[in-house]
C-alpha cells in the first residue's frame, strides 16, 4: 500500500489511534470501492491498459492500482510527492490536471462515485519512453498504410486483378506513362487483357473525361477501315450517307483511341495512318477541309511486328511512331498467381448477373492452376461463365470441366503418338515453343534465360540446335 496522507505530529498514543482510524477508513473505503469496481468489472479493463492507472481518494490514499502501475513501482522509483500534488490539485479544483515530468506524464481526473457519495481520483501515469515507442509504432503504421494506399491508388483493382509481380509491374508502368500523351503499344497473346490496360491508361490520364474509342483493325474489311477511321463526306463513294460521317479519330478528339490488332492493318492504309500521327490532322474521304486532332493513340497486337517489318508487311516508320512506349502483357500461364483471384472475380460477377450462388471446390482450383490457358484471361472468363450456368450444383468441381482441361496432358501425349512423332521430336518441339515465346516476350536472350530458368549459354546452344530465329 502507498500512503500519500500528511504527516501527523501528535503524541504517540493519539497518533496510534489516528493511524488505526485511518487504516479502518481505508479498509472500509477499499471494500466499498472494490465492490463498486467488481460490479462494473473495471479491474479487468484497467489491467489491459499499457499505461499505469491508479484510483485514490481525495487525500491521495491508494485504493487501486493496475498491473502496469505495479510494474512501474517495481522498476522505477516514481516521485510520490509530485504524484500527490497532482492528485491534490485535481481534488481541490474538481478538474482534470496534467503534469509533465522528465520520464512521466501524469493526468489526474476527479470522478464522482454516486453510489457511495464519494469523489475518487483516477490518475494515468504515462511512461514517456513508452509513449515515444507507441508514437514510433503509430508513425510506422501510418507510413505502411500510406504506402499501401499509394499502391492501391496506382493500381485500381476495380477492373484489374494483379497479384503477380510481373503484372503489377505492367500496371505500375502503365500508371506512369498514362499522364503523358505519348503513343503506347501493347504487346501480348490474344486474350491477355490488352483492352483492360488501354482502359486503365485512359482512366488514369488527364483525358479520362473524354472519349475512349476502340476499333479492332482485323474485324473491319480493308476497304471500309479507312472510312471508319477518318470519316467521309457526302457522295464520297457508293452507299455513303447523304450527310457524310465523322470518323473514329474525330470522335476520339481530345480523348484516346485504341487501334486493336494493328498488325492486321492493310499496308497501304498504314502510310495514311502514319501521316495522321505525324501531322495531327485528318481529312475525310472526299473532303477538302483539314480537321486538327488532339488524340492519344494506343495500339495493340498479338503479332511479331519486327518479323513483319523484315518481311515488308508492316511499315518501319509506323512501327517506331507507335512504339514510343511498349508494354508487354504476360500470358496467364506466366502469372499463375492471378488465376484464382481472376476466377473468383469472374465467379462473383456472373453469380450476381445471373442471380446464382456458387463456389469452386479445391479440385477445380488445382485444375485451373495446372491448365495451360492458351486463350489466356478471355478463355478463363468464358470458362467461368460456362461453369456458372451449366453446373447443376452450388459447388463447381472438376467433374463440371471439359475433358480438355482435366485430361489435357494425356490428350497432348496421345496426339503426339498418333502423329508418329518420336519422343525426342516431341521434346524438341516443346523446347522450341517455350524458347520462342520467351524470346518474343522478353526481347533478349539474357532475359529469356532468366524466365526459362536456364543459363544464357545453354539457351544460346539450344537456339542454335533448334534453328530458332532471334
Amino acid at each position: 500500500m502507498v500512503y500519500f496522507g500528511q504527516q501527523n505530529h501528535a503524541p504517540i498514543a493519539i497518533k496510534k489511534q489516528q493511524e488505526a482510524l485511518i487504516e479502518k477508513r481505508l479498509s472500509e473505503g477499499r471494500t466499498k470501492v472494490k465492490s463498486y469496481i467488481n460490479n462494473i468489472k473495471i479491474e479487468r479493463i484497467l489491467d489491459v491498459f499499457e499505461i499505469a492507472v491508479i484510483i485514490t481518494n481525495t487525500r491521495g490514499d491508494l485504493l487501486y492500482g493496475n498491473k502496469h502501475y505495479d510494474n512501474i513501482q517495481n522498476q522505477i522509483s516514481l516521485n510520490q510527492v509530485i504524484l500527490k500534488n497532482v492528485i491534490s490539485e485535481a481534488a481541490e479544483t474538481g478538474k482534470k490536471v496534467k503534469h509533465n515530468e522528465q520520464h512521466y506524464v501524469i493526468t489526474s481526473t476527479p470522478l464522482l462515485c454516486e453510489e457511495h457519495n464519494q469523489t475518487l481520483i483516477l490518475s494515468q501515469i504515462n511512461d514517456v519512453a513508452n509513449m515515444q515507442k507507441l508514437k514510433s509504432e503509430l508513425e510506422d503504421s501510418v507510413k505502411r498504410n500510406a504506402d499501401y494506399g499509394e499502391k492501391l491508388s496506382r493500381i485500381n483493382l476495380s477492373d484489374a486483378i494483379a497479384n503477380s509481380a510481373n503484372m503489377v509491374k505492367v500496371f505500375e508502368k502503365a500508371k506512369q506513362v498514362a499522364q503523358y500523351p505519348t503513343t503506347v503499344m501493347l504487346v501480348g497473346e490474344t486474350g491477355v487483357g490488352k483492352e483492360v490496360i488501354a482502359s486503365f491508361i485512359h482512366r488514369n490520364s488527364d483525358r479520362s473525361q473524354k472519349p475512349l474509342i476502340k476499333i479492332n483493325c482485323s474485324a473491319i474489311p480493308d476497304q471500309l477501315l479507312e472510312s471508319e477511321l477518318f470519316g467521309y463526306e457526302s457522295g464520297a463513294f457508293t452507299g455513303a450517307k447523304i450527310k457524310g460521317k465523322a470518323g473514329l479519330f474525330e470522335l476520339a478528339n481530345h480523348g484516346t483511341i485504341l487501334l486493336d490488332e494493328i498488325g492486321d492493318m492493310d499496308f497501304a492504309l498504314q502510310s495514311k495512318l502514319l501521316r495522321v500521327l505525324q501531322e495531327n490532322e485528318i481529312m475525310r474521304l472526299g473532303g477538302q477541309k483539314i480537321i486538327p486532332l488532339d488524340v492519344r493513340v494506343i495500339s495493340s497486337t498479338n503479332r511479331n511486328l519486327k518479323t513483319m517489318m523484315e518481311q515488308g508487311s508492316f511499315s518501319d516508320a509506323l512501327y517506331y511512331r507507335l512504339n514510343v512506349v511498349e508494354l508487354r502483357i504476360p500470358a496467364l500461364r506466366q502469372r499463375r498467381e492471378d488465376i484464382m483471384p481472376l476466377s473468383t472475380f469472374f465467379l462473383q460477377d456472373f453469380c450476381e448477373k445471373y442471380k446464382l450462388e456458387k463456389y469452386f471446390s479445391q479440385n477445380i482450383r488445382e485444375c485451373f492452376l495446372n491448365y495451360y490457358w492458351p486463350g489466356n484471361v478471355r478463355e478463363l472468363k468464358n470458362m467461368v461463365e460456362n461453369l456458372v450456368v451449366s453446373s447443376p450444383n452450388r459447388q463447381i468441381d472438376a467433374n463440371d470441366l471439359p475433358a480438355r482441361m482435366v485430361y489435357s496432358e494425356i490428350v497432348n501425349t496421345k496426339k503426339g503418338l498418333e502423329s508418329g512423332e518420336s519422343m525426342q521430336e516431341a521434346i524438341e518441339n516443346l523446347q522450341r515453343e517455350y524458347i520462342s515465346v520467351a524470346l518474343e516476350e522478353k526481347g533478349s536472350i539474357r532475359k529469356a534465360a532468366v524466365d526459362l530458368d536456364i543459363d544464357p549459354s545453354t539457351l544460346h546452344r539450344l537456339i542454335k540446335k533448334l534453328n530458332i530465329k532471334t
